[in-house]
């Protein structure tokens, strides 16, 4: 029994001083892993509401992350459709970034933005798009072009089929006249 008792001591001895060898580190020491959860490639989504389709999403790539944002780090293609099911506008982007709690994206460089039915593009480097207010806005460099104008300024707001906008700091206007060319 005395030996067995001294096999014991000798283990514990043993597997402590192991123990304070090693470089344990407390919890909160420790760095959590805030990466993607989820990656997805050649991406063609469709959101619909009463039967009908309301917004068709395209991308080479998406990550999602633990808290439900995702990002399209090779940007996105959307088109979105009228009542009627129709492609009324189409938003364009190298980047974007969809933030879950706030309800919110975020298109950044190369953002093209254009209103199929009135031949109307925005381009512009920053887009917010907040689908429950179906709005965009920019605090950023607009350029807009109709039919007959090049309308330029800082900061945008639109409605999501850019049937309606208004350019906030207008800084210029080219009308485009046929006569002239």
């Amino acid at each position: 029994m005395k030996k067995y008792f001294t096999y014991i001591i000798w283990f514990f001895s043993g597997a402590c001083g192991l123990v304070s060898c090693s470089d344990l580190r407390s919890v909160d020491e420790m760095t959590l892993y805030e990466g993607p959860i989820l990656e997805l490639t050649n991406i063609e989504s469709y959101y619909s509401d009463s039967a009908v389709v309301r917004l068709k999403l395209v991308a080479p790539k998406q990550l999602e992350f633990e808290n439900n944002d995702s990002e399209f780090s090779e940007g996105l293609y959307l088109e979105f459709y009228d009542k009627d099911g129709v492609i009324s506008s189409t938003l364009e982007a190298n980047y974007a970034y969809k933030y879950d709690k706030e309800d919110k994206w975020r298109a950044l460089r190369n953002v093209v933005v254009k209103n199929l039915e009135n031949n109307e593009q925005l381009h512009t480097e920053e887009l917010f798009w907040e689908p429950k207010k179906e709005l965009v806005y920019t605090n950023k460099f607009v350029r807009i072009e109709t039919e007959d104008q090049i309308l330029m300024g800082e900061g945008m707001e639109a409605s999501q089929d850019f049937s309606w906008w208004r350019i906030l700091d207008a800084r210029g206007t080219i009308s485009l006249d046929d006569e002239d060319q």
